[in-house]
C-alpha cells in the first residue's frame, strides 16, 4: 500500500487525474469539460466550507455551491463578468435575512464564490477563447500542465535536496530549494511549449521562460494561501479523498491563481 505522502503515490494518483482533465481538454466536447469542472468546483467548495466551520464560520453549502456552479454556467454562456454581479447580490441579501446578523457570513461568502467560482471560471472561459479564435487545444491545456509539472519538480526536489524552509509557519515541508525547482521547471516547459502555438509564436523564447517562472511562483503563492485556512484550523489536506494528493481543493489550488493569468495574458496577447 502506499504511504499517504510518499513521491510515488502523488505520481500515480496524479498522471491519473492529469490524463482524465488532459482528455477533457483535447478530446472532450466544451459541455464534457463544463461537467468536470463544475463536479470538482462543487466537491472543492464543500471541503473549503468544512475548513470554514471548523473556525466557526458557518456558510449554508445549499446557496454557496450552487452559486459557484452558476458562475461556471454563466462563463460556458459568455455572461461573465458581469453576470457576477447576481451571485454577489444572492450572498449579501441571504446575509440580511440572517438572524443573527453576522458582518462575516458575507465577507466569507463574497471570498468564496471569488475564490472558487469565479477564478475557476477562468479555465472555461479559456476554453471559450481557444474556440473562438481558433486557438489550439494545447493552449488550453498549457496552464494545467506547467503547474503539474512545476508543483511535482518543487515537492520532488525539494524532498531530495530541501534544506531551508520556505514558510514554516504556513507549509513545513516546503522548501526554498523545491521552490526554485518548481521555477525552474515552469521557465524551461514554457520556452519549449508556448513558441510553436498562437498567439505566443512570436515571442522570444528567453521572455516565455520568464512567463513560466511568473506562472509558477503564482501558482506557489495559490498553494501556500490555501494553506493559510487549513493551519488555521490545524489540518493538512481539505481532505483525505484522494489519498497521497490530500482533497479536490488541494489539487486546484495552485490552478485557481495561474488559469487566469494565463487566461488575461493571452488575450493581451491576441490583441
Amino acid at each position: 500500500m502506499l504511504k499517504k505522502n510518499s513521491l510515488a503515490g502523488r505520481i500515480i494518483i496524479g498522471t491519473g487525474l492529469s490524463l482524465i482533465v488532459a482528455g477533457a481538454v483535447l478530446f472532450g466536447s466544451r459541455l464534457l469539460l463544463l461537467f468536470l469542472v463544475c463536479a470538482w468546483i462543487a466537491l472543492a467548495t464543500f471541503e473549503f466550507l468544512n475548513l470554514l466551520r471548523r473556525a466557526e464560520i458557518n456558510l449554508n453549502p445549499w446557496l454557496v455551491i450552487p452559486l459557484n456552479l452558476l458562475i461556471l454556467l454563466s462563463a460556458h454562456l459568455n455572461l461573465l463578468p458581469g453576470f457576477l454581479i447576481a451571485p454577489v447580490a444572492v450572498i449579501f441579501i441571504a446575509a440580511l435575512a440572517r438572524q443573527p446578523a453576522l458582518p462575516r457570513i458575507p465577507v466569507y461568502g463574497l471570498f468564496t464564490i471569488i475564490y472558487l467560482g469565479f477564478l475557476p471560471s477562468h479555465l472555461i472561459l479559456m476554453r471559450q477563447l481557444s474556440h473562438t479564435r481558433q486557438f489550439s487545444p494545447f493552449l488550453v491545456l498549457f496552464p494545467l500542465v506547467l503547474t503539474w509539472v512545476s508543483d511535482t519538480a518543487a515537492y520532488a526536489l525539494g524532498k531530495i535536496l530541501g534544506r531551508h524552509k520556505l514558510a514554516p509557519h504556513l507549509s513545513p515541508n516546503k522548501t526554498l530549494e523545491g521552490f526554485i525547482a518548481g521555477l525552474c521547471s515552469a521557465g524551461i516547459l514554457t520556452a519549449l511549449w508556448l513558441p510553436v502555438l498562437h498567439p505566443f509564436t512570436a515571442e522570444p523564447r528567453w521572455w516565455l521562460a520568464f512567463v513560466g517562472i511568473g506562472l509558477s511562483a503564482l501558482g506557489q503563492a495559490g498553494d501556500l494561501f490555501e494553506s493559510l485556512f487549513k493551519r488555521a484550523v490545524n489540518l493538512k489536506d481539505s481532505s483525505e479523498t484522494l489519498g497521497a494528493h490530500g482533497g479536490f481543493l488541494d489539487r486546484i489550488d495552485s490552478l485557481l491563481f495561474t488559469i487566469p493569468a494565463f487566461y488575461y495574458l493571452t488575450i493581451l496577447m491576441a490583441r
